[in-house]
């Protein structure tokens, strides 16, 4: 606060402003001197205070009403900030969609799936706009300026539209209402409440796929765009998904079982089956399987086994056990068996010569253009048409081939990280390849990791590493 004292021989008045500057007060002795309220405002004048004068308090003082205290006799007007604008959603933002892992480490499925949904016509959010900002004023006539509210930005995403007012948004299908990436999506979703059986058919469908029962042998289901999760148990089916596939359970194929993804695939476990991942391939248990994954291949959990079959993965492979005690085949990859570094260097060459080519065919077609402008003849125009084919063709190898450099680049990540990790056992049995580089395990391992080093493969134990 900030004091001011005036005396002479006839009057003595302390004036006294507060910090915020939005008060300012007087204090006046019993027995002083009677001030005009003509003076008083003088002197608040003299102090800087001139506005938001009370009037009606300053007559009290100029009466000597009020005394021996200190008497407020102006008020600013505090501004008022402009709230920003904010969105109220009518479905649950914050669902977890990862299953939930158990004690033991291994994943419990049974609650994976919840995603909201909606049918059309839900309300799915309204928009609360930013509300108006107040500039406010201090005692010594100076504005305070208030902070203006932010309007946030229009909801994009697909499967709903906003109504007339600007603020309400509608679904206009009905499906899982999904947020990414600061997008809604209301994707379609198929939903079979019991089995899925030869008697009641196939399916094919663009968008995500939900089956409460079984999934019977010789059944196909594809998801052409979207994702497939089965809460019961799979026989020897076929499930092809644009996006991810889970099993709440898992999936006993006798050899028939099939599953195609381009996203992860994950269940509890999975029994003489074959599956193509481009991410990641997930299980408790995994027996008797041909398994490709494009990332990582993770058994979980105290008992968590890789038994039989052939799995591999571009990445790393995780596993609690490898093999038994009856020693049964198992072959594991992790990485890429092929010299990525000749494929780039080939790859690399191959683009260079026909950026060159293309180079020259350009070249070419601008000498056809300025012997054009000076004569036009059938033999020149030909010649144009010839080159500008042999361009097209040209634009589209460089493309094919900067597409396969993309891809190398990112086996060639992959393959850099490339191991294969077992916390509890590896058995005799188990052929084990890292980047081509391949080793027979001959007597029971413990805790190990398996990595290429140069042309061969170390093992260490997990604690050293």
């Amino acid at each position: 606060m900030t004091d001011f004292q005036t005396e002479n021989n006839q009057e003595s008045i302390q004036i006294m402003v507060a910090e915020d500057q939005l008060s300012a007060s007087v204090w006046i002795q019993q027995g002083e001197s009677h001030y005009t309220a003509a003076l008083l405002k003088n002197r608040l004048s003299e102090a800087g205070v001139t506005s938001g004068l009370q009037e009606e308090t300053i007559q009290q003082l100029a009466n000597g009403l009020l005394y021996d205290q200190w008497v407020v006799v102006a008020k600013g007007t505090p501004c008022v900030n402009g709230e920003d604008g904010w969105y109220e959603y009518a479905f649950h933002r914050e669902t977890d969609h990862k299953p939930k892992i158990l004690e033991d480490g291994s994943v419990d499925y049974s609650q994976y799936g919840n995603i909201p949904s909606v049918k059309e016509g839900d309300v799915i959010a309204v928009y609360h706009p930013a509300t108006e900002a107040k500039d406010g004023m201090d005692v010594h006539g100076n504005i305070l300026v208030a902070r203006k509210g932010k309007n946030l930005a229009r909801l994009f995403g697909k499967g709903f539209a906003c109504a007339e007012d600007g603020c309400t948004y509608i679904a206009n299908r009905s499906g899982k209402i999904v947020e990414t990436m600061d997008k809604i999506f209301i994707d379609q979703e198929f939903v079979v409440e019991g089995d899925l059986t030869n008697s009641t058919g196939s399916i094919c469908f663009r968008g995500d796929i939900r089956i409460r029962g079984n999934v019977g042998s010789g059944v196909s289901v594809v998801s052409e765009k979207g994702s497939i999760l089965v809460d019961g148990f799979v026989e020897g089916a076929d499930l092809q998904a644009n996006r991810d596939i889970t099993l709440k359970n898992g999936m006993q194929g006798n050899g028939k079982g099939f599953i195609r993804a381009k996203g992860n695939v994950s269940a509890k476990f999975f029994e003489q089956c074959t599956i193509c991942a481009d991410g990641c391939v997930n299980a408790n248990a995994i027996m008797n399987c041909q398994i490709e994954a494009g990332e990582d291949v993770v058994v979980s959990g105290r008992f968590g086994s890789i038994i039989g079959g052939h799995i591999s993965a571009q990445r790393q492979i995780k596993a609690t056990n490898i093999g038994n005690v009856a020693e049964v085949e198992n072959q594991v990859e992790a990485g890429v068996a092929e010299n990525l570094v000749t494929k780039m260097n080939l790859l690399t060459e191959s683009k260079k010569k026909a950026l060159d080519e293309w180079e020259r065919i350009a070249q070419g077609i601008e000498r056809i253009d300025t012997l054009m402008e000076q004569t036009k003849n059938a033999v020149l125009m030909e010649k144009k048409r010839v080159l500008m084919r042999g361009k097209i063709e040209k634009d589209t190898e460089i493309s094919e081939l900067e597409k396969k450099i993309q891809a190398t680049v990112l086996a060639m990540e992959k393959a850099n990280v490339a191991k294969v990790t077992v916390d509890r056992y590896v058995h005799p049995g188990t052929c084990i390849s890292v980047n081509g580089m391949k080793t027979q395990v001959q007597e029971l391992e413990q805790h190990v990791e398996y990595a290429r080093r140069g042309n061969g493969i170390i093992v260490y134990h997990i604690d050293e590493a």
